[in-house]
């Protein structure tokens, strides 16, 4: 799982599995509960990430890295994704 949306999913109040040894394999997420209220947290947060990677970015329209502004592409790139 992306950085970026293992940080929102504990922000949002997830339960988030450590160390435990009966922890599956490869599990970050405990979803053994019901999640209704930190799901739109979780929504609102990824909202709130992708405008602030924008306007972050697009302050800087000169940087060689984003010579025209932020791109579908750029956001995609940000969460790890193509």
């Amino acid at each position: 799982m992306n950085e970026t949306i293992r940080n929102l999913a504990d922000q949002a109040g997830f339960s988030m599995w450590e160390d435990e040894p009966w922890r599956p394999e490869g599990a970050i997420i405990d979803w053994a509960s019901n999640y209704d209220a930190e799901l739109e947290k979780f929504a609102e947060l990824l909202i709130r990430e992708c405008a602030e990677f924008i306007r972050a970015k697009n302050f800087k329209l000169l940087d060689d890295d984003y010579p025209i502004g932020v791109s579908s592409e750029h956001l995609l790139e940000h969460f790890g994704l193509e």
